[in-house]
């Protein structure tokens, strides 16, 4: 995955052109955006959890 930043430098979204996914991770939800071959997007919707290590 490829980050993509914004003016500030920080990252607002991963991207995957060959797998054609955009991952979004805002306050504590991930968006999964997966574009398909017949023009429609399956989206998915995971809500986010911080490990401690």
């Amino acid at each position: 995955m490829k980050s993509v930043k914004n003016g500030e430098g920080k990252t607002v979204c991963k991207i995957d052109p060959k797998e054609k996914i955009v991952e979004i991770l805002y306050k504590g939800s991930k968006t999964k955006i997966r574009f398909l071959s017949d023009d429609s997007a399956e989206i998915l919707n995971i809500k986010h959890r911080k490990t401690k290590i």
